[in-house]
């Protein structure tokens, strides 16, 4: 994602103003595309996770430099799927998307479950924050993800 990108994104944001028939549509299918990005992990695991990424997505994992691309994406990630005991699960809270229709985001809280020494489930609360960049073939995908 480029800074210009970013930029408008952030000026879109904090236009006053009436939301555009474009604009709602786009902040409409973000929510579904983000709905739809849980199932497909749910559902697939990896496999689904990465489903969603854009091929020049961006990372952010902690304590480490940021990742870009499909490939660097798949490698961190699928650790993060082998562990046993393993689930996510999210749901947006809020959505919003340029005035253009073609870029926006969705901040949201999130569950992760992972297994203890003893192998019993232990659920812990997250939140997260991902961009959505409409693609040419009018899908949209993972420009930038960042949770916690």
């Amino acid at each position: 994602m480029t800074r210009r990108a970013i930029t408008s994104l952030l000026l879109a944001g904090a236009a006053e103003g009436a939301v555009t028939k474009k604009q709602a549509a786009a902040i409409e299918a973000i929510k579904k595309a983000d709905l739809d990005f849980a199932a497909a992990a749910q559902a697939r695991g990896l496999d689904g996770w990465m489903s969603y990424f854009a091929k020049d997505a961006v990372a952010f994992p902690a304590g480490k430099p940021f990742l870009t691309g499909l490939d660097k994406l798949r490698e961190f990630y699928s650790g993060m799927f082998a562990t046993p005991g393993f689930g996510i699960s999210w749901k947006p809270v809020i959505a919003d998307a340029a005035a253009s229709g073609d870029l926006g985001y969705t901040i949201g809280v999130a569950e992760f479950t992972v297994r203890d020494k003893d192998g019993n489930a232990v659920k812990r609360p997250g939140k997260y924050l991902t961009v959505w960049k409409k693609q040419p073939d009018g899908s949209w995908k993972v420009a930038a993800d960042l949770g916690n």
